[in-house]
């Protein structure tokens, strides 16, 4: 039997001696556990032997967190002097990715004048 897929996400990560790592991380649809709160399951092949389990306060929590945490893994690998890669050799994006994880940029404001 084929697990359902919430998310997939295949990377190549080129490690700083040229080792090049096919990463593949797949996110299962959350499940809700007793207690109210959600688990969605995540894999990260080869790095993790077994999945882990990302909880949230809901369904779309449990999602948010267990990208949130791929994501995670990806930084520290580019941090780390991997260059990250599609499958077919181009660039991976990592950064169009993370927008979405910080704060938004507010633009500044004019200073305002006392006594108007």
């Amino acid at each position: 039997m084929v697990k359902a897929l919430t998310a997939k996400l295949l990377v190549t990560a080129v490690l700083a001696d040229g080792k090049r790592v096919d990463l593949d991380a797949r996110i299962r649809p959350p499940e809700e556990a007793d207690g109210g709160y959600w688990v969605a399951q995540v894999q990260i092949n080869p790095l993790q032997k077994q999945q882990v389990n990302v909880r949230g306060v809901d369904s779309f929590h449990a999602v948010w967190l267990a990208c949130s945490l791929v994501l995670r893994l990806l930084t520290q690998l580019r941090a780390e002097g991997a260059r990250l890669q599609n499958r077919d050799g181009s660039e991976f994006p990592l950064d169009a990715y993370l927008i979405g994880l910080g704060e938004p940029q507010q633009p500044p404001q004019p200073p305002t004048k006392s006594g108007d």
